[in-house]
């Protein structure tokens, strides 16, 4: 390792960001399948990550907005003047529709 290299804050918060939203719905969807379960070791566990994952990655995302304030800025002062892309309007449309369908089963099951 380099010591004469200074510490990428973005690359390390970009890197805690990633990696806690990978794991996140992981531990989000244990704890949905182990939800019926009294608190067991592996229930106790699974929320414990969970809530700590979700406040890291909470905390990686606005570090990253912080520090990359004016690139966002720039870019959203650019999409004032472009048209809503295709693929936006696609990519909106399906996790839309994805969510609703998930969602849904609450009142199916209900």
């Amino acid at each position: 390792m380099n010591s004469n290299k200074k510490f990428n804050r973005r690359a390390f918060v970009t890197f805690g960001m990633i990696a806690s939203g990978i794991v996140l719905p992981v531990s989000g969807l244990m704890n949905h399948f182990l939800g019926f379960d009294l608190l067991t070791l592996s229930r106790h566990f699974w929320m414990s990550v969970h809530n700590i994952l979700g406040i890291l990655f909470t905390i990686f995302s606005i570090s990253h907005i912080i520090l990359n304030w004016h690139a966002i800025k720039n870019y959203l002062f650019r999409i004032k003047k472009a048209v809503v892309s295709t693929e936006a309007l696609a990519a909106i449309s399906i996790v839309a529709f994805i969510t609703g369908i998930f969602a849904l089963h609450v009142f199916i099951a209900g």
